[in-house]
């Protein structure tokens, strides 16, 4: 999302630097091709020590911002701790949330102890972006101070995720399957909040009931995740693709005949939903974070960890045939260029940063109910 919306900046690029705790990988390099200062401190994911604050004292310093934006929690209290202290021409401070608590308890020991320091601390900043309001809601029940609330969700380019006519009989032989079959995809890492294992009971589902259905996993873990062992436990292992991380996301997810979001917790405003949407292709979301208010009218909304709904909406998007579902997801494609595109998220930032830099109050939008 931070490389959607720096992609979006135009001349206005130059203006920021990102400074990665950790190597930067991928997402570092896209955005040196756009022309933006990258940073690293290089530390290892899951060994951010208080020993590196030094360096990231120092490289803030020296870069002298306006404005520091942490992203995730990581970063927010990373930001805060480097500024700790700082009297002298300090820079404003902005957390960016990206993630829903449905319950703290389903987080790691040190992420929950991050979180709850951040909670304590959320008071001392001058503003705490959300991008979902289920996740604001959810953080300032647990301490986040309310006052400093501003929702913006999260976007999409919808030049870049479109419609694609010959998609679907690319994305079926890149999985080795007939052309006709139906496609039912998710694009989403290996993680038990994901609950993939769910995604693969409902295709057996389908099948049991007579739907030609293939459930396609893109993301990284597929390989020797839970969801290829419960495919093979069901007997159905040839029924389930896996694919790892790739770069031609965009080209692939408008060959889905339907997107399956099967999470059972932590997703906030997640952005495979809407690519998808974006894309036209009709979303069966569960009812976690603010994907209700995303889809809107124009999927089917399903409660977590439950396979047998998740089917029985499959199967209500396959009745409809294709001409159905395509008319459906040209909804879904109007209804994210309406409401969740690059430029309102370009320009809502803008907006907060132009507030925090002069001291204006800053105001929670409100969620989209349309």
């Amino acid at each position: 999302m931070l490389l959607r919306y720096l992609s979006s900046l135009g001349p206005r690029i130059s203006d920021h630097t990102v400074l990665s705790l950790i190597e930067d990988g991928s997402v570092g390099i896209a955005m040196r091709d756009l022309g933006v200062a990258v940073d690293t401190l290089g530390l290892s994911a899951g060994q951010i020590t208080p020993a590196a604050l030094p360096q990231l004292r120092s490289r803030l310093s020296a870069l002298a911002p306006d404005v520091v934006h942490g992203w995730m929690y990581h970063g927010c209290l990373s930001s805060w701790a480097a500024l700790a202290g700082r009297r002298a021409r300090r820079p404003r401070l902005v957390w960016g949330i990206h993630h829903s608590l449905q319950d703290i308890r389903n987080e790691k020991r040190s992420s929950r102890a991050v979180i709850r320091t951040m909670a304590a601390l959320s008071g001392r900043t001058d503003a705490i972006t959300y991008c979902s309001d289920t996740s604001r809601r959810q953080h300032e029940a647990i301490g986040f101070a309310p006052d400093k609330s501003v929702l913006i969700p999260n976007a999409v380019n919808a030049e870049q995720f479109r419609p694609d006519p010959a998609a679907h009989a690319h994305l079926a032989e890149i999985c080795g399957v007939p052309e006709g079959r139906l496609l039912i995809g998710n694009v989403a890492r290996s993680h038990p909040m994901k609950d993939h294992p769910s995604m693969v009971q409902a295709c057996a589902q389908l099948l049991q009931q007579g739907h030609d259905v293939q459930a396609v996993l893109i993301g990284e873990g597929h390989g020797d995740g839970p969801a290829l062992a419960e495919a093979k436990k069901l007997g159905i292992a040839d029924r389930v693709t896996a694919l790892e991380v790739r770069d031609d996301i965009a080209a692939l997810v408008p060959g889905l005949d339907v997107f399956l979001l099967c999470s059972a917790w932590g997703e906030a405003f997640p952005l495979a939903v809407t690519e998808a949407m974006a894309a036209g292709v009709p979303c069966v979301v569960t009812d976690v974070g603010d994907c209700a208010v995303l889809v809107g009218d124009t999927g089917i909304v399903v409660p977590p960890q439950d396979p047998a709904v998740q089917a029985e909406a499959v199967s209500q998007l396959i009745s409809l045939g294709r001409e159905g579902r395509q008319e459906l997801g040209a909804k879904a494609r109007e209804r994210v260029q309406k409401f969740y595109s690059t430029d309102i998220y370009r320009d809502e930032h803008d907006k907060l940063y132009r507030a925090v830099s002069f001291g204006e109050t800053t105001q929670t939008r409100q969620s989209v109910s349309a």
